[in-house]
């Protein structure tokens, strides 16, 4: 058994399915919620793409967009291959406000994909709400940089 760690370090081939209900259940776990200090999630691409049926399971529990556990030790967490799409923005808000110590967050979008603007104001404005932490968003061809103290 493993009892001392620092970071959680997740694949994930989600072929269009939301990711944040699985992520924040392995989050949740007590040694992971603990220990956990860096948080890296790389999204794979599949060639398959199934849209998401009414009442999927990569959405239970259903409530997990408005959850709040308690990472305090998480400082960074970094996410590679985002699709801009809304489930990805409700993760992120999840870990902003499960993380009090959190010092850094780095989103990259997947190769390929441009990002709307609604999404962008979206991701900017969860940064703007939180100050202290170091947000950057790669967005393929430039990099969006807030950086407030």
């Amino acid at each position: 058994m493993v009892t001392e760690f620092s970071g959680l370090d997740l694949h994930l081939r989600t072929t269009g399915h939301a990711f944040g209900a699985v992520v924040l259940r392995l989050m949740g776990m007590h040694r992971i919620r603990t220990a956990a200090r860096n948080l890296r999630i790389v999204l794979l691409k599949s060639e398959v793409k199934e849209a998401c049926p009414v009442n999927c399971l990569c959405d239970e529990p259903k409530d997990w967009r408005t959850q709040t556990i308690s990472l305090v030790n998480l400082e960074t967490v970094e996410i590679e291959g985002v699709d801009g799409e809304d489930h990805e923005i409700d993760f992120l808000e999840v870990i902003f406000t499960s993380a009090p110590m959190l010092r850094t967050v780095v989103v990259r979008l997947a190769d390929g994909v441009t990002p709307c603007v609604d999404w962008c104001t979206k991701v900017n404005n969860i940064f703007k709400a939180y100050p202290f932490v170091k947000c950057n968003t790669d967005l393929g061809q430039y990099v969006v940089d807030k950086v407030l103290h």
